[in-house]
């Protein structure tokens, strides 16, 4: 029965997307629409921070030509530029940033500070990976071969809140369920009757993600520590990021992962959610692995190609993103389904209207791909229950 199980989760994904992708979405319209209000203006706010870099630049005005032109200078070195990529939306940075980046030997020290296999313009970075990261920039134009499998801490990590009634919507309409009754209040699947199961429990719902995110990154609480006691610590990151950040990360991730099942099927408090997490995945960690970084890859994948369609369409009605029209060639394109990812950096801020756009798209898209984790960590969740009755 377990290989069956094994092998339909592929066709399961599938039909849980094509037969409840709109109560997916309406379920966690709520908690999107706070999540890109947050994140629009947290990307304001960056830009606000960065602009006001160094405040004197304004104050210092004077009418002498050669004064004024140092002035002007010294603006753009304090004015914002944004980085716009199909694997993550739009980010602002520094100016003075800008031109460093347009130094290929700068590029090549940023990228691969140990020099393995780097190149002037084809910079190599080994990391702890299924394969290494590769990537190369001309002009202003990034290309780079890598998955990212760690979510970016943005307000968008809010929607991860709704997992919990998107798992219940998994649950009663996943076939041959064991989890069985949920609620005697859900006699319908509606967002309502999801929402309000979850509000009865919206204190375990809103602390215990918070504790798992200070439990996955106490390994690079752990590192920062240690560059900030041991002298030159830096420079033996290579040979012991894989014993003090890496391994903690990935198996805290793992034995943790069932957790939002627990608060929301099991009456328990919030010590005994990831015990019972933890008892769940105890035995099965390394066809865990596998689903995740699977799921990882899939997810990395659907986003690239998503967002990177998004940018081309976006590019049509706004003239300042056709850079990123230019370099989505079609083979740079075709890289997305492959783990590719293409990026433009930008000089200047982008005008309110296309840089809104790219925020909102990035925050759909990411509504688009939460469910996959609901639905895969429930599957699984219904798995282990067989054996490890609640």
């Amino acid at each position: 029965m377990e290989n069956s199980k094994r092998t339909k989760l592929p066709s399961l994904i599938l039909s849980f997307y094509k037969n409840n992708i709109g109560l997916f979405l309406r379920i966690m319209l709520p908690v999107a629409i706070i999540a890109i209000i947050l994140n629009i203006s947290l990307y304001y706010y960056q830009v606000s921070r960065i602009e006001q870099i160094n405040p004197e630049t304004q104050r210092n005005q004077v009418n002498s030509p050669s004064q004024s032109e140092e002035n002007n200078l010294d603006q753009q070195e304090n004015s914002v530029s944004v980085r716009v990529k199909t694997n993550g939306g739009i980010s602002p940075f520094p100016y003075a940033i800008y031109r460093l980046l347009l130094s290929s030997n700068e590029l090549q020290r940023l990228w691969s500070p140990n020099e393995i296999g780097a190149t002037d313009r084809t910079p190599l970075i080994w990391q702890i990976l299924p394969y290494p990261m590769i990537g190369n920039m001309n002009d202003s134009v990034v290309w780079a071969w890598s998955l990212n499998f760690w979510i970016e801490y943005s307000p968008l990590i809010l929607l991860f809140l709704a997992l919990c009634p998107l798992s219940i919507a998994v649950a009663v309409n996943q076939p041959d369920s064991q989890i069985g009754d949920i609620s005697p209040e859900i006699t319908s699947l509606t967002v309502r009757s999801v929402w309000r199961h979850t509000l009865t429990k919206i204190l375990k719902v809103l602390i215990v993600p918070i504790l798992l995110i200070l439990i996955i990154e106490a390994s690079q609480f752990l590192y920062l520590l240690c560059v900030y006691v041991i002298p030159n610590f830096i420079t033996f990151i290579p040979n012991i990021m894989l014993l003090i950040i890496f391994i903690p990360k990935l198996y805290f991730l793992i034995t943790l992962s069932l957790y939002n099942q627990c608060i929301i099927f099991e009456n328990r408090s919030i010590i005994d959610i990831f015990k019972r997490s933890h008892s769940l995945v105890n035995g099965v960690r390394l066809k865990y692995l596998l689903i995740y970084l699977l799921t990882a890859w899939v997810a990395a994948i659907v986003f690239s190609v998503l967002m990177g369609t998004a940018l081309f369409v976006l590019s049509v009605f706004f003239t300042e993103l056709a850079p990123i029209r230019e370099a989505l060639t079609p083979l740079r394109f075709l890289s997305l389904f492959i783990g590719g990812n293409v990026g433009v950096i930008l000089p200047d801020k982008l005008d309110f209207l296309p840089t809104i756009s790219i925020l909102i798209v990035s925050g759909i898209v990411y509504m688009l791909l939460v469910p996959l984790w609901a639905i895969v960590t429930t599957h699984l969740y219904n798995e282990r229950i067989v054996d490890h009755p609640r």
